[in-house]
């Protein structure tokens, strides 16, 4: 693949073009004219971030500086010699119009210097100074608290990172099935004087609520009269015997003797005379509330450590600001509270998100966020600068970063402006100006006249010495 530099390409969109190529063999064409590449460091981040994007690299250009500095970090260069060649063609006709010029100019050059110096030698003592001022700016020491949004802050890039968690843990819940029906026999006694005929699913229960169902269908004879010698000597209910299942499984069903007494749907008495028996159990493992919070837990533990460290994979040369590392968590899929089994999963997609502060253009831009503040008539000095006590404050859900920012500024001396104003003063109006000057340290007249000023401003000179740090 084959990617054209332009003329005006930085260093981070060279970059992100190589990144965002498929193709791992890319050949970089790089112009003479691109000022990007010509800068050392900048050839080796090149290097740097095209191995770890694991992309051979080949750099094809004319300019002998690149070249240089991609040989000694041992990218592949290609010498473009077709742009040397039309570089080398320029460069003649250049030559050979400047040559022929040279002659015809010479005479007129010639001549313009005669009439220059004949000028100069005439005014040379209208424009002599007659008086010189040594003047020495103020130096003070500036701070201020500058406080700027992350967002959008140059050198600040919000970084987000994804990835996929599951999570299992061991299911503690215990759950008791039944797995077979308890069965049994009872006695049905019918008090009235009709025959009845008791239907197949007829519910018989406990007084606690256990319920059975008659298997099949059972006539219950009606009243007999009972005789002795052919006389009545009373009244005999009628009785049948209807076997019987409970309804739900489990051991529950296994009741004592005497304990079924009620029947649904017909007037009748009911008892068992024997136990039911015969209801099984079963104990079941099954997921809790607790187990999935403990599987969804050790998601959220895990992959804020895993996407805190793909952040810290992207560091460059930047720093993580941990305070903004936030994370969140979609759920896909886990086991269900009540559900059979041994082992309990949470899986969701987790994404996280932090910024990374490139330090030298966030110190950049502090830099300048603090000019704005210096006073008037003086000048902050870069080389100065420094950071202190940088605070990350959350306001909302916008991030500020304040940093106390310290500097020293330099007064601004304006030679043309301070002749202007001392041309023709004496000593004392001398002395008032210089003190009302706030960006003044000191001032002394080094040559001239010390009781009055020259009164044109063309004869004072004005010497600036640099102040001491």
């Amino acid at each position: 693949m084959t990617i054209y530099v332009d003329p005006m390409d930085e260093l981070n969109t060279i970059v992100h073009r190589i990144r965002s190529e498929a193709d791992p063999e890319i050949v970089l064409v790089v112009p003479p004219e691109n000022w990007a590449l010509r800068d050392e460091i900048n050839v080796k981040l090149l290097a740097k971030y095209a191995q770890d994007s694991q992309k051979q690299l080949v750099i094809k250009t004319s300019d002998p500086l690149v070249i240089k500095y991609a040989e000694a970090v041992q990218i592949p260069v290609i010498v473009d010699e077709t742009a040397a060649a039309k570089d080398e063609d320029a460069g003649s006709h250049r030559s050979e119009r400047h040559r022929s010029s040279s002659s015809r100019g010479g005479y007129e050059r010639l001549l313009v210097v005669l009439l220059v110096v004949a000028a100069v030698l005439g005014l040379a003592y209208y424009h002599l100074p007659k008086a010189i001022i040594v003047v020495t700016p103020k130096l003070v020491n500036f701070a201020e608290t500058i406080e700027l949004p992350l967002a959008g802050l140059e050198g600040a890039e919000l970084v987000t990172v994804q990835t996929t968690l599951t999570r299992r843990t061991p299911a503690t819940g215990r759950k008791t099935v039944g797995i077979t029906a308890a069965k049994g026999v009872v006695t049905l006694i019918n008090q009235s004087q009709s025959e009845l005929v008791v239907k197949k699913g007829t519910i018989v229960e406990t007084s606690n609520g256990i319920k059975f169902q008659i298997v099949s269908d059972v006539t219950v004879p009606a009243v007999q009269t009972q005789y002795f010698m052919d006389i009545p000597t009373g009244l005999i209910a009628g009785k049948a015997e209807a076997e019987i299942a409970a309804v739900e499984q489990g051991s529950r069903g296994n009741v004592a003797a005497g304990r079924i007494t009620s029947i649904h749907g017909y007037d009748l008495e009911v008892r068992n005379v024997e136990p039911t028996t015969g209801g099984e159990d079963v104990v079941l493992q099954v997921a809790t509330q607790e187990d999935l919070d403990r599987a969804q837990t050790l998601v959220s533990r895990d992959s804020a450590q895993e996407l805190n460290d793909a952040i810290k994979d992207r560091l460059g040369d930047r720093i993580l600001l941990e305070e903004t590392f936030k994370s969140e968590i979609q759920w896909v899929s886990m086991s269900q509270v009540g559900e059979e089994t041994s082992e309990v999963f949470a899986s969701g997609v987790c994404l996280g998100k932090a910024f990374l502060l490139d330090t030298r253009l966030f110190g950049e831009e502090v830099a300048r966020a603090l000019t704005v503040q210096v006073p008037s008539g003086f000048a902050i000095d870069p080389q100065t600068v420094s950071l202190a006590g940088v605070e990350l404050v959350e306001s909302g859900s916008e991030f500020q970063l304040r940093v106390q920012a310290q500097a020293v500024i330099q007064g601004i001396i304006n030679p043309q402006e301070l002749a202007d104003q001392l041309a023709g003063k004496d000593l004392r109006e001398f002395q008032e100006l210089s003190a009302a000057n706030p960006a003044i340290a000191e001032i002394h007249i080094e040559n001239g006249a010390k009781d009055k000023l020259p009164t044109l401003p063309r004869w004072l000179r004005i010497k600036i010495d640099e102040p001491i740090y």
